[in-house]
């Protein structure tokens, strides 16, 4: 009825409950006798894979100050929240995340605000009021321009002497075995790639420092994290 007018009716598509889907992620933790984030770890990764990405936070200093506010794009399952809670015990943790059924979950089952999430900004989430932004296996699967929106949000929202962890797909994480095993594996939830010199250039015009790196895995290849602290407020 709608099509001669220019018109069509489709069903709307949540990416992250595609990729990881609520009901059955729940229903298999279950019955595996795991908590969600370890039953994702060894169904979607590799077991142990998220407790590594914190180890390696933490050997890089990130709680090693107060954190009294952190924010989280995109926390999904919650695997990486439940561990950031507990190491850092915060005042406030806010999320922005887009999947509904993963979203009311996290806020009934964590000691969480939920912001609107649009799938590009933080417009929830003041100016320079957050000692911890981090977010883990986003930014890859969005645009280009999208994931470097966030970046500037995420620079927008950080405080002064506040961390910023991040995982992008960069150069160092497409050597040519690993871009092969993308190849193979016909994924299609990676959709844009960022250079680490731009990601870099990008944080340290706005007067981060960057404290580290590494490669984590983020099946069927790996993942570049980038962590940063914020030296200086920038009006850049």
């Amino acid at each position: 009825m709608l099509r001669p007018i220019g018109f069509e009716v489709v069903r709307p598509v949540d990416d992250f409950a595609d990729y990881i889907p609520f009901e059955r992620t729940q229903v298999g933790a279950k019955a595996a006798g795991l908590a969600v984030g370890e039953y994702i770890d060894r169904e979607f990764n590799v077991p142990g894979s998220t407790q590594d990405t914190i180890d390696r936070m933490a050997a890089l200093g990130v709680f090693d100050r107060p954190i009294s506010r952190v924010c989280e794009i995109g926390p999904g399952s919650g695997r990486y929240l439940e561990k950031v809670l507990a190491a850092c015990s915060p005042q406030a943790y806010e999320i922005y995340e887009t999947a509904t059924a993963w979203r009311e979950w996290l806020v009934a089952t964590y000691p969480v605000t939920a912001h609107p999430a649009d799938g590009r900004t933080l417009a929830a989430t003041a100016d320079g009021s957050v000692d911890l932004v981090h977010s883990h296996k986003v930014l890859n699967g969005l645009k280009i321009l999208d994931a470097c929106g966030y970046l500037a949000e995420i620079a927008r929202v950080t405080a002064p002497g506040g961390a910023v962890v991040f995982d992008v797909l960069t150069e160092r994480a497409l050597d040519e075995v690993t871009l092969c095993r993308w190849h193979e594996s016909g994924a299609g939830y990676v959709t844009s790639m960022m250079s680490e010199q731009y990601a870099v250039d990008f944080f340290t015009r706005r007067g981060f420092t960057l404290l580290g790196d590494f490669l984590a895995t983020s099946m069927p290849g790996k993942t570049h994290y980038l962590v940063f602290q914020l030296e200086r407020a920038s009006s850049c």
